[in-house]
């Protein structure tokens, strides 16, 4: 496979360097930034390209997209004007990596003579040399303009996926709002929660420096649990023992230390009822009673 990499940031370039290691060859990269640029030299030991231009010059097999969300239309509708111009031989495959965007984001290089797909890895990178590696047991997202399981798009994408260790799955188009939705709940709002974690261990007291080191290790377990026995027999604590007075505790404790905590608290307490109901160890007037503590005003007074 003779591939390009259009936007090669920390995923494009990981990929690209995943992909050379497999036995593609890197025919050529842009970056958008002088910064970006030097990064992406530096990993893929060659000089970048300087646009779009070279690139198709070169009459690659692949396009890979790896360009922000907001500049994928910019980037495609330049790249169909120069395929239509240029009348490649073949028809190339052209590839974007973005989570939640449409394929038919990519309709202009298929009128150009193209065949389009997206390749999402359902992986963070936060640089090329560790994500190179990180593809191995990745999920992969793909999706295809017809949807079709036999596509030549698809048979691209799954063996690429399959070159690189990874677990390809086809993704319907009209559903990739909502994978990438879950994908943030997953990911991004993960940091999120163990960030505001971090702030109520040192309100409470823990050192600051120390504060990640000292409770990383519960979120790990947990993660292991998950793996493990699945979200509903890894989910323990006062709501999976329908313990009130706790979360009678917490919720004073938040509104005295915290209080804008307390929408999260209550949010995620009641996300977690459906876990505590699925799991069927708790009467139903005690999922009741904490549903109602969690969902209105509590008088911290009271406690």
């Amino acid at each position: 496979m003779r591939f390009v990499v259009v936007g090669a940031g920390r995923l494009g370039a990981s990929l690209a360097l995943a992909l050379r290691g497999h036995g593609s060859a890197l025919l050529g990269f842009t970056a958008r930034t002088s910064q970006g640029r030097a990064n992406a030299e530096s990993w893929l030991g060659m000089p970048s390209s300087p646009g779009l231009p070279e690139l198709v010059g070169r009459q690659p097999d692949l396009y890979i997209l790896a360009v922000p969300d907001q500049a994928l239309p910019t980037v495609a509708g330049g790249l169909a004007a120069l395929l239509a111009a240029s009348k490649p031989p073949h028809h190339p495959f052209v590839a974007h990596t973005s989570g939640a965007t449409s394929v038919d984001v990519l309709a202009p290089c298929v009128e150009a003579g193209g065949t389009a797909l997206v390749f999402h890895p359902l992986q963070t990178f936060t640089d090329a040399v560790t994500g190179a590696g990180r593809f191995l047991g990745a999920a992969i997202a793909v999706t295809t303009s017809d949807g079709r399981a036999d596509s030549p798009a698809a048979q691209l994408g799954f063996g690429l996926a399959i070159t690189l260790g990874a677990r390809p799955f086809l993704l319907p188009d009209d559903k990739r709002g909502l994978y990438h939705t879950a994908a943030t709940v997953a990911c991004n709002y993960l940091v999120t929660l163990e960030h505001q974690a971090k702030r109520l261990f040192v309100t409470a007291g823990l050192p600051e420096e120390q504060a990640l080191s000292l409770f990383l290790p519960l979120v790990e377990t947990t993660l292991a649990n998950i793996a493990t026995h699945g979200t509903v027999e890894a989910l323990t604590g006062p709501l999976s023992r329908g313990d009130t007075d706790t979360i009678a505790t917490h919720l004073a404790a938040l509104a005295a230390d915290a209080p804008g905590l307390v929408p999260l608290y209550r949010v995620l307490g009641l996300a977690s009822l459906d876990i505590v109901r699925a799991r069927g160890e708790i009467p139903s007037q005690v999922v009741d009673t904490l549903a109602e503590m969690l969902a209105g005003p509590i008088d911290s007074s009271s406690f």
